[in-house]
């Protein structure tokens, strides 16, 4: 082979080499720099955010302890509003019909409170003492993004788990961020309880992830969630909400929002 095309391969396999990301964490004092861009956008992340509508469509899925074959429950679509830092949901379909409160839904869906911020900013906030420490690179729809691993003990957390009027329990909990190491933005949050949980709360672990999209309201961009998903696993099965948020639209008073079959 001509040597100046075994020479020009070899230069750029160089290039090409050099072109990919580096796998390697970032530096210590990167990280400190990062992790308190990460910390600064959880705590203002809630206030950041219009007043906006949205429909959260929730899949309902259970399955045995031992067993892959989820069986589908129901699906619900409700009306989610976001008005100064507080949400409210209101159902209003139950597969696709409009919701009777008089009927026995399949399985009541997981109550969360994480999706719009208040998982971040309890992660990120000086009172939950969070630890945190360097996992690795990730790619996520196209964009590379820092993974770092936290954990809240009990004594700082604000994770409550309740069964109805009949046992309630502050727990412990562990995760992960994702984070845009330019910015801090977190695009993916995960968390997992699965440590001394109280045995009257039936349950063995719990756990949720939550993936976040730029979203326009009102002609600008936020991040906000598009998926989630909520796990639970009790002594004898395993429990899954995945939920979609569709629809976003600024909150005004003349605001509603349009179901697939027309319902407002």
């Amino acid at each position: 082979m001509n040597r100046f095309l075994v020479s020009g391969i070899l230069w750029a396999s160089v290039l090409a080499a050099q072109a990919q990301p580096s796998d390697a964490p970032l530096d210590p004092a990167a990280q400190d720099r990062l992790l308190e861009a990460i910390q600064e956008y959880g705590a203002q992340y809630i206030s950041s955010l219009p007043n906006f509508l949205c429909v959260q469509v929730t899949h309902q899925f259970e399955t045995g302890l031992n067993s892959n074959r989820w069986h589908k429950g129901d699906t619900l679509s409700a009306r989610l509003s976001f008005h100064d830092g507080q949400e409210k949901r209101t159902l209003e379909l139950v597969n696709g019909k409009p919701a009777d409160p008089t009927r026995r839904i399949w399985r009541t869906p997981v109550t969360t409170e994480g999706e719009f911020g208040i998982l971040l900013a309890n992660v990120a906030a000086p009172s939950s003492d969070a630890t945190f420490t360097w996992n690795r690179w990730e790619t996520i729809r196209g964009k590379r993004l820092a993974v770092f691993d936290f954990t809240v003990d009990r004594e700082h957390s604000t994770l409550v788990m309740q069964l109805s009027d009949l046992a309630k329990g502050v727990l412990a909990y562990r995760g992960s961020v994702y984070a845009d190491p330019e910015s801090g933005a977190v695009w993916r949050i995960t968390d997992i309880a699965d440590k001394d949980i109280p045995r009257q709360l039936r349950m063995k672990e719990i756990s949720t992830v939550i993936d976040y999209s730029v979203t326009v309201i009102g002609g600008k961009s936020y991040l906000l969630p598009s998926t989630a998903s909520v796990l639970t696993v009790t002594d004898d099965a395993r429990v899954r909400n995945d939920m979609e948020f569709q629809d976003y639209r600024k909150f005004e008073a003349e605001s509603v929002i349009k179901f697939g079959d027309g319902h407002e």
